[in-house]
């Protein structure tokens, strides 16, 4: 889980998970991920969980030495259905270990495999006795709800500033431009900090009113120099700001999948 603040123990609510998706796994077969280290989390080379499965399974686990030294961590997965998914506290460095109970065979991937995000996620084949990962995140829908965050708070913004202050035809240009950009550059740090922490309520009132201050008196500034039709360039930036945090806030409170993918 993400600690926001160490001292007060403020935490986001997100925990770090890994996902494999096997293909092509034709009879029952049952699989961990081996650790660098000992300890991940509350697993534990140490600590004894009631796993449900037949006691070859269990033993031949809890008998496995790695030729790296990776470690089992008392937790596997029947993975006969195609997927293993580890919620909380996966090890950040590790390798995949498969057992086949049906013949009492394994596998065991050749390559050391690295965490790299909040879910992170990966397609496991299986060849000639060998299993190879590769990472398969959902960077279209990462990037669908980006662009859906950016063009609602533009319009947003743009029309509060749109009804409230009239600006003139030429001016509008200057309008949607500034306020499209600042939007492009905070979504696209929320979805990368999403990508590797989560995002939620907890981050939006921390943070985000940190951005939107400044680039509304910044705005004003600019409205001012560029909207000369603007009575009160101020006021109206600073308006549209507040109007596209308050939609922010709804949409991170209602819609967290807009945020995060976990």
């Amino acid at each position: 889980m993400l600690l926001i603040g160490t001292d007060i123990g403020i935490t986001n609510g997100y925990y770090q998970t890994t996902k494999i998706v096997f293909e092509d796994i034709e009879e029952p077969c049952y699989a961990t991920l081996l650790s660098r280290y000992t300890v991940s989390g509350t697993w534990s080379t140490k600590l004894e969980y009631d796993l449900n499965a037949p006691e070859e399974v269990i033993n031949f686990f809890d008998e496995y030495q790695d030729s790296d030294h990776y470690f089992y961590l008392n937790y596997f997965q029947d993975v006969t259905e195609g997927l293993l998914y580890w919620p909380y506290y996966p090890p950040d460095d590790f390798k995949l270990l498969m057992f086949f109970p049906q013949d009492g065979s394994f596998i065991v991937s050749d390559e050391i495999y690295h965490r790299y995000a909040l879910t992170s996620t990966y397609k496991a084949k299986i060849a000639d006795g060998h299993v190879v990962l590769t990472r398969n995140y959902d960077y279209p829908r990462m990037i669908v709800n980006t662009t859906f965050r950016i063009v609602l708070s533009t319009l947003l913004s743009v029309l509060v500033i749109l009804l409230f202050a009239r600006p003139l035809k030429s001016e509008r240009k200057f309008i949607i431009f500034s306020t499209f950009i600042f939007q492009v550059i905070l979504n696209l740090l929320i979805s990368y900090y999403s990508f590797l922490h989560g995002f939620s309520m907890v981050e939006y009132y921390l943070f985000i009113w940190l951005a939107y201050l400044p680039f509304a008196l910044l705005q004003g500034y600019l409205f001012s120099r560029k909207a000369y039709s603007m009575v009160a360039p101020y006021r109206y930036a600073l308006l549209a700001n507040v109007a596209a945090y308050a939609l922010g806030m709804f949409l991170v409170d209602n819609f967290p999948g807009l945020f995060t993918i976990a």
